[in-house]
C-alpha cells in the first residue's frame, strides 16, 4: 500500500518558494466569493503552506504533509514559474525539474536551485 504522505526535505530557501507558489495559486485558482468547495479547496492549500512553513526550518529540513497535495503543489509551482517566466522573459526548464524530484522525494537547497537557475539562463 502507497504511503499516505508526502516527504518533502528541503532548505528554507526552497521553502519559501514552495509556499509562496502555494499561496499565489490558491488566491488565483480559488478566490475569494467562490463556490464553498472552492473555499474549502483554497483554505486546505493555504493551509498546506503554513504547515509546510512551520514544518521546515534550518534545524528541521523536512516535513510531511498528505501525498493528496502533491497534484495541488504541482500545479502551484507551474503556475508560479509560469508566472515568473512571463516576467522575466526567462526559462525555468531545469528548476521545475528540481522542484519535480522534491515532490517525488528527493532533496533539494539553495545550492542545488542557484546551479539550475545558471544552467536555464545559459540555455536561454
Amino acid at each position: 500500500m502507497p504511503a499516505k504522505t508526502l516527504l518533502l526535505q528541503c532548505d528554507v530557501t526552497v521553502r519559501d518558494i514552495l509556499c509562496t507558489a502555494l499561496r499565489e495559486y490558491a488566491h488565483a485558482a480559488y478566490p475569494e466569493g467562490g463556490s464553498e468547495c472552492a473555499q474549502v479547496a483554497r483554505y486546505t492549500l493555504l493551509q498546506a503552506a503554513d504547515t509546510i512553513e512551520a514544518g521546515i526550518s534550518d534545524e528541521t529540513g523536512e516535513v510531511q504533509v498528505s501525498r493528496r497535495l502533491r497534484t495541488n503543489l504541482k500545479a502551484a509551482l507551474e503556475y508560479w514559474f509560469d508566472r515568473r517566466d512571463e516576467q522575466t522573459c526567462a526559462s525555468s526548464v531545469q528548476q521545475r525539474t528540481h522542484f519535480a524530484e522534491l515532490l517525488k522525494g528527493s532533496p533539494l537547497c539553495a545550492a542545488d536551485l542557484e546551479a539550475a537557475r545558471l544552467a536555464d539562463r545559459a540555455a536561454g
